[in-house]
C-alpha cells in the first residue's frame, strides 16, 4: 500500500470532507498541507522539513483534532514544531540577553541531536539523550546545566505563548555537580609568577587579582572606560552583562600606563596586529609550568580575590557585589580561610574551662 493511498484512508477515517494532498510553495520552496474541516480550510507551510514529514504532520494534526475534540477553526491549531519555537527563543534571546550568541548554539545543538519534531512528539527521552550526547562530547556537568538553562526557556517561552501544554523539561533535575577543592595563589606563588612573566602577563595577573576582573572583562576593556584620574575602570563586557565599576589601585594604575597609546581603541592591543588578544589562557599556562608552582587556572586567580578580600574581613555581600556573582552561594565556594574574627573566636572557645 503506498504512503498516499495510506494518507487518503486516514483522511477518511478521521472524517475530513476534503483532500488535498501536500504540496510545495512555488515561491519559498516550503512543504505546505491544506485539509478541510466543518467546512474551514486549514492550511500550514512547513520550514526545513521534508514531503514525508509534512504529511505526518498534517495526519498528527487531524488524528489530535478528532482525538481530543479541538475545534481547530476556534482554536487556530496547527502543529508546531521545535524549529518554531527556536526562532522565537531566539529572539527572545537577541531581546534580553546581553550575549545571545551562547543560547542560540545551545539550542542549535539541541536541534543537531533532537530533530525538528513536532513539540507534541518531545519527551523526557529527547532530553536525556541531549544531556548524553553532550556528556560524551566531554561537556562537563555543571556546563551542561547551564546549557539545560537555555533549553528549559525555551518550552518555558512556548508554553507561554500557548505552543506547548507542558515542557517536556518539567522535573528534570540538573546533573550532579562534584565542586572540586578550589585553588588560589598564595604569595610566595604570586611573586614567582610576577618574577618571570612577560609585561602582558604581569599586567593581567596583576589586574585580575586586584580587581577580581575576569579575562574576558580584561581583553575586552578599552581606553574609554578607562577614567585613571578620576580612579576608576569599567568593565562593559561581563557574565551577568551589567557594567561594573572598579577602582584603579595603584599598581594597577602602574600597568595600564605601560601600555597606553592613543592609536589603539582596546587596552591590551597586539603592537603587530593593533587588534586586541583574544585569549591569554595558553601563555598563562606555560608561565605556570614555568614558574614550578602546583597548577592553577587564569580564573582561579578571582578565587584569590575573594580568599584576601575574606582574610582582611570584608563581609560576604561587599565579596559578591565586587566579583559580580549573582549567587552567593558562589562567593562563598571562593572563600578559603576563615576570617580573623572567627579564628580568635575558636582560640577563646578551645580556652575556655569550666570553673566548679
Amino acid at each position: 500500500m503506498s504512503l498516499r493511498f495510506s494518507m487518503m484512508n486516514a483522511n477518511m477515517f478521521l472524517g475530513v470532507n476534503i483532500i488535498m494532498t501536500v504540496t510545495r510553495d512555488k515561491k519559498n520552496g516550503y512543504y505546505q498541507y491544506e485539509f478541510m474541516y466543518r467546512g474551514v480550510r486549514y492550511h500550514r507551510r512547513f520550514k526545513d522539513a521534508t514531503r514525508d514529514e509534512v504529511i505526518g504532520y498534517e495526519t498528527i494534526a487531524k488524528a489530535e483534532l478528532r482525538k481530543s475534540g479541538y475545534d481547530i477553526a476556534a482554536e487556530n491549531y496547527h502543529v508546531y514544531t521545535l524549529s518554531e519555537i527556536m526562532e522565537d527563543y531566539k529572539q527572545y534571546a537577541d531581546d534580553v540577553y546581553a550575549s545571545p550568541k551562547e543560547a542560540k548554539v545551545v539550542v542549535d545543538n539541541f536541534y543537531k541531536i533532537v530533530g525538528n519534531k513536532p513539540l507534541k512528539q518531545i519527551i523526557v527521552s529527547d532530553i536525556e539523550k541531549y544531556r548524553t550526547q553532550r556528556k560524551k562530547a566531554g561537556v562537563k556537568n555543571s556546563s551542561i546545566n547551564r546549557e539545560m538553562n537555555n533549553i528549559k526557556k525555551m518550552f518555558s517561552l512556548a508554553k507561554s505563548n500557548h505552543k506547548i501544554k507542558e515542557s517536556p523539561c518539567s522535573g528534570l533535575r540538573p546533573l550532579r555537580i562534584v565542586n572540586p577543592t578550589k585553588r588560589f595563589l598564595e604569595k610566595e606563588e604570586e611573586k614567582k609568577l610576577l618574577d618571570i612573566a612577560n609585561p602582558l602577563m604581569k599586567a593581567f595577573i596583576i589586574i585580575s587579582i586586584q580587581s577580581g576582573m575576569r579575562m574576558g572583562e580584561i581583553l575586552n576593556l578599552k581606553w574609554s572606560d578607562v577614567y585613571m584620574k578620576q580612579g576608576y575602570m569599567i568593565a562593559l563586557n561581563t557574565k551577568n552583562g551589567k557594567p561594573r565599576k572598579l577602582l584603579i589601585t595603584p599598581d594597577i594604575k602602574e600597568q595600564l600606563e605601560l601600555f597606553y597609546n592613543s592609536i589603539n581603541e582596546y587596552v591590551f592591543t597586539n603592537p603587530l596586529t593593533h587588534d586586541k588578544y583574544k585569549d591569554v589562557d595558553s601563555s598563562f599556562i606555560r608561565l605556570v609550568k614555568k614558574s614550578g608552582i602546583k597548577h592553577i587556572s587564569f580564573h582561579e586567580l578571582r578565587h584569590t580575590t575573594a580568599s584576601r578580600m575574606n582574610e582582611m574581613g570584608i563581609d560576604l555581600a561587599t565579596i559578591q557585589e565586587y566579583l559580580d556573582h549573582k549567587d552567593p552561594r558562589t562567593t562563598r565556594r571562593y572563600i578559603h580561610k576563615p576570617k580573623k574574627n572567627i579564628l580568635d573566636a575558636v582560640q577563646k572557645l578551645s580556652q575556655y574551662t569550666i570553673t566548679t
